[in-house]
């Protein structure tokens, strides 16, 4: 059942010197009751001004919202007020009230007017669930980075909700919070009929909690679909960016009569993928699906192999970013650091990089 549906809204922001900002522009998309949305792009936009829109908190400048199919998009402060009863909206950065921890995570409880007995019970079942046992009576504000943090997310989900709004709840918080958060978003998840729509500019915090993924870029929904469709299948070159296709090739494609597989010339080699396709085309292959060694492949199933040269390595950890050049493209590889010390590579060594055609996806 159809919860939330978007219909070509817009939204634009008047700038300091009077001119108009596009934020984002016709965008339209529905959300299933009891789902998970997460939209994705990267910072800046407009991931949080779309979530206060659908939380009412500010009007599109064009398009229309349907609440159950009813239209909610400029209704009356009273309609705006039970609407948004029905929302916990959890910020990127934590904003407490200047009282009590107790109140605090009491406030949501008391002003949808439940009983009081029932919110000692609950407040101070969350407040063993997020670690904040003896700290009832402090005030909020004079807590450590990390104890806001837990008010913060005890705020929000000792309420019950129909839709979680959820803006980059993972940005500022420590490790062992985030940890919390995602067992709270998880429990969720498994309730029935509760709606979660998040925003995150981490693609494995998408892949981790999503039922389906918007990818907002440009301006635009460039596409909607579940994680398995967005990150094996990317639509444009902007989104296989985004999501990790780092290597992006421009070549002409045909296919291979006697494998059926598809070859893509680019310029002086050629690489074989498996998705048909004719014509212009841009390969995308991800990192870490480029192994790499300083023999030939054994392993037949690679049907792309081709030799070059290590022009780079980048350090980032345990992780290394591992550049080659091969017929004059660049391609860019992840290994982990024991795999660096084990192959013995250094800048100027010869290597052979491998990859599978089901691993070149086409756009």
């Amino acid at each position: 059942m159809t919860l939330l549906q978007v219909e070509k809204i817009s939204k634009d922001f008047v700038q300091k010197d009077g001119s108009t900002y596009n934020i984002f522009d016709n965008i339209s998309f529905s959300i299933k009751r009891g789902e998970c949305f997460v939209i994705i792009g990267p910072n800046g936009t407009g991931k949080t001004t779309l979530l206060r829109i659908l939380g009412l908190l500010e009007p599109p400048n064009k398009g229309k919202i349907f609440f159950e199919e009813k239209e909610i998009t400029n209704v009356s402060k009273a309609e705006k007020v039970k609407y948004r009863r029905k929302i916990s909206f959890v910020r990127q950065k934590p904003v407490v009230l200047d009282t009590t921890v107790f109140n605090n995570i009491a406030f949501g409880l008391r002003v949808r007017d439940v009983d009081k007995k029932i919110i000692n019970s609950k407040v101070s079942n969350i407040i063993d669930l997020v670690g904040l046992e003896g700290m009832e009576k402090k005030k909020a504000r004079h807590l450590s980075g990390g104890e806001m943090q837990k008010v913060v997310i005890a705020m929000n989900f000792i309420i019950t909700p129909e839709i979680y709004l959820l803006d980059e709840i993972s940005a500022n918080l420590d490790p062992q919070n985030v940890k919390l958060l995602e067992q709270f978003i998880l429990k969720i998840k498994h309730e029935d009929e509760k709606t979660i729509i998040m925003s995150t500019h981490d693609p494995s915090e998408a892949i981790k909690f999503a039922d389906r993924i918007g990818v907002l870029i440009n301006g635009t929904l460039s596409q909607v679909g579940t994680p398995q469709e967005i990150f094996r299948s990317p639509k444009d070159e902007f989104t296989a960016m985004f999501i990790g296709y780092e290597n992006i090739f421009h070549g002409q494609a045909r296919i291979e009569q006697n494998t059926g597989l598809t070859i893509i010339n680019l310029q002086d080699l050629d690489i074989k993928a498996s998705i048909p396709r004719e014509g212009e085309v841009k390969a995308c292959i991800r990192p870490e699906s480029i192994g790499i060694s300083k023999h030939p492949p054994i392993e037949t199933s690679y049907q792309n192999t081709l030799k070059g040269t290590i022009t780079e390595i980048r350090d980032f950890g345990n992780i290394y970013h591992v550049i080659i050049i091969s017929h004059e493209e660049k391609f860019l590889t992840t290994i982990t650091q024991h795999s660096l010390l084990t192959l013995n590579l250094k800048i100027g060594d010869e290597v052979y990089i491998y990859f599978k055609a089901t691993d070149v996806k086409c756009l």
